[in-house]
């Protein structure tokens, strides 16, 4: 390849790759290893993991440092977990150490700041996402939530439903890896992605208002309300005229529900009510933020009355 056109190409595949590149790559394009060597001793070029190239010009950010451990374990590895899911941006935060899957008969050496997994990678659960082998969104969510924990997971899990990811597909992929570290907190979040999330928060609510003393609500109370038709209401003081609405994760409020849960606010509040929203996050990570709102809620009215 002729000087120019091989600088041109080395500056397009630095520009699309986060700005490293591998040995392989640098000498296909027509440099010599003398060549390379020169250029990291100019400072142009500094050498980064095993067989990689980063051009010191370009900031080091978690995309350059996944591209690089990709880069450096060869075609038959796949970016799995945590480090998944940032690249499919399903989460902002990269992992501290990147995860990859490599075949169990690979044996690389470590790599700073990089976790090697020696698990086999399915052909259907591998895809190519902006050049690197990465699990398909599915297989990716149940790894990372393995190491996250139920509270993160959950968001994550419920994020990744709201933007399409079925819960049909995190099903399979969860039987397809029934056996491995994880897989009792994969299926607890199943088990709250198909429905289960609203029925624990609500159990947690009135377990937090009996706590707290407050008393004299009702459980799944019905009413006609004008201009909507009859409504159960999740949890009601009905002489302050105090409602509390329980929501469970976001993915099952889509716009129809938005919608038809708009229109009953609306009528319950000009039905006189005042209405209090929460959902299974605010429940699990900030409950004495709930039972506040509703002690406040609760005042307000009295204040009200006395007026």
């Amino acid at each position: 390849m002729k000087d120019d056109r091989c600088e041109e190409h080395l500056r397009a595949l630095f520009r699309t790759q986060d700005g490293v590149i591998s040995v392989a790559q640098a000498m296909s394009a027509g440099l010599s290893r003398a060549a390379i060597a020169a250029r990291v001793r100019s400072g142009r070029w500094e050498r980064d993991l095993c067989g990689v190239l980063r051009a010191t010009d370009h900031p080091v950010t978690p995309r350059s440092r996944i591209r690089a451990a990709m880069l450096s374990l060869g075609e038959d590895a796949t970016l799995t977990g945590r480090s998944a899911a940032f690249w499919w941006r399903m989460t902002d935060l990269a992992a501290s150490e990147i995860e990859v899957a490599v075949p169990h008969g690979c044996r690389p050496r470590p790599r700073a700041g990089v976790r090697i997994i020696r698990r086999a990678v399915e052909p259907s659960d591998r895809v190519i996402v902006d050049g690197v082998a990465v699990t398909k969104k599915a297989p990716t969510i149940l790894a990372a939530v393995a190491t996250l924990g139920l509270l993160v997971g959950a968001r994550l899990m419920d994020r990744a439903l709201q933007t399409g990811v079925g819960l049909a597909q995190l099903r399979r992929a969860h039987l397809r890896g029934s056996g491995r570290y994880g897989a009792p907190l994969a299926a607890q979040l199943l088990t709250l992605a198909s429905g289960g999330a609203r029925s624990e928060a609500e159990r947690i609510a009135h377990r937090e208002l009996h706590g707290a003393g407050i008393a004299g609500w009702r459980a799944d109370h019905g009413l006609q309300l004008r201009g909507y038709g009859s409504a159960i209401l999740d949890l009601a003081f009905l002489e302050p005229r105090v409602l509390v609405e329980i929501d469970g994760w976001a993915y099952h409020r889509d716009l129809r529900a938005f919608l038809r849960d708009a229109d009953r606010q609306n009528a319950l509040v000009l039905d006189g009510w005042t209405v209090i929203r929460t959902n299974w996050f605010e429940l699990h990570e900030q409950p004495e933020r709930f039972v506040r709102n509703v002690r406040e809620a609760l005042a307000g009215r009295d204040s009200l009355e006395k007026i």
